[in-house]
């Protein structure tokens, strides 16, 4: 702005132009932190990509936002997802506590870290009467979030996120993957010794053999879903095995005696988590005839699972409720039913770790708090 000045040669008075934009002896505008502010909802911009934008340092860029930007928790809902997202502002502050409402996706609070002591506190503080309208908290296989909720959400029931039962058993998968690919380079070792030794030379590595290769490279012919494979039965040159192949998935259920087997109870249980049910009542003879398969195989991995489903029994039979939800996509907003799961919560995390790396790291909980709710939140207000 350029601004005119009268000089009074009598009285030596100075006097300037006002404008109501702009304040007294100010170097921005009055609006300016309004457009600071809207530029502070797109999670992909730092706090010094903002202030070098409106010509202002860091800290008045950190200061204004605080200055007007205060969000508190929104009431909670009849459906909560739960989980934690790692920040590590600080050694207390390494995880961070997000609720979430199932239904419109919206962000309900974020605590600063997930401690049993602060969790408790926090929610004791919530009024019991809205407590009691919760009616299911979404969570993974975390155990203290599996056991501590229902003391807190006396008419809830848990439901443990489908994925995370999944997760379990491909964990599984790979550790007894793992053993049988050590057992290759046991074998492989074994055999550059027996080389040196004979040749008289001191050789540390060897060349990765087939086995190796197949194990470390193509182990989703065990873990991927089979029915989204894309099968390809042309031969073909394989430039890292060195030979001619028409099928990757015979080559590695041939490792070993057990993956034909092991993969075809793991699909088992993965359309026994598509299938879609009417009622609770068939859900529970179907995960019930799977435990009691599982205990009777020969594969330990699958009797281990077996205790993890009959542990969590009820969580995951409470995961086949449907409710209806409303999601607000790139054009409209659409309402539809989904079935209760922790999706929305895994993929809203991704946006409290992009702005993590985008920032280089924090060490505000309550900037950082105000700036993901700020950013996530439909109508937020300010100060």
């Amino acid at each position: 702005v350029k601004q005119r000045k009268w000089h009074c040669d009598e009285c030596n008075l100075y006097m300037n132009d006002s404008f109501p934009f702009l304040d007294r002896y100010a170097h921005s505008t009055t609006i300016t932190p309004l457009l600071i502010l809207n530029a502070f909802k797109h999670l992909d911009q730092s706090t010094a990509a903002i202030a070098e934008r409106f010509n202002i340092s860091d800290t008045l860029a950190h200061i204004l936002f605080e200055r007007y930007v205060d969000l508190p928790r929104l009431p909670l809902p009849e459906y909560i997802s739960i989980d934690e997202v790692y920040l590590n502002i600080s050694n207390s502050q390494k995880y961070a506590f997000v609720i979430m409402d199932f239904s419109n996706g919206e962000i309900v609070d974020i605590v600063h870290n997930r401690w049993s002591s602060t969790l408790e506190d926090y929610f004791l503080h919530i009024p019991l009467e809205e407590r009691l309208k919760v009616k299911a908290v979404i969570c993974d296989a975390y155990q203290t979030y599996l056991t501590m909720l229902e003391k807190y959400f006396p008419n809830s029931c848990t439901v443990l996120d489908s994925f995370h039962a999944v997760k379990t058993i491909i964990s599984y998968l790979n550790g007894y993957i793992n053993k049988v690919m050590k057992k290759y380079q046991d074998r492989d070792k074994k055999a550059l010794e027996e080389k040196n030794h004979d040749t008289n030379r001191d050789n540390k590595t060897i060349k990765k053999s087939k086995e190796v290769i197949l194990l470390q490279n193509y182990r989703w012919v065990m873990l991927k879903n089979r029915d989204e494979i894309n099968y390809s039965y042309n031969r073909h040159y394989h430039k890292m095995l060195g030979m001619n192949v028409d099928t990757i998935e015979k080559l590695f259920l041939q490792l070993d005696p057990n993956f034909e087997g092991l993969r075809d109870l793991k699909e088992e249980y993965i359309q026994f988590n598509h299938t879609e049910y009417d009622n609770e009542f068939d859900v529970l003879l179907d995960l019930n005839a799977l435990i009691d398969k599982y205990d009777k195989s020969d594969q330990s991995i699958f009797r281990d699972f077996a205790g993890f489903l009959r542990r969590n029994l009820r969580p995951i039979v409470n995961s086949f409720t449907r409710i209806k939800v409303y999601r607000k996509s790139a054009r409209t907003e659409k309402e539809y039913y989904a079935r209760l799961s922790n999706g929305p919560m895994e993929s809203f995390n991704r946006k409290p770790k992009d702005l993590k790396r985008d920032s280089r790291g924090f060490s505000d909980f309550n900037y950082t708090r105000n700036r993901i709710l700020w950013a996530t939140r439909k109508n937020p207000s300010i100060k």
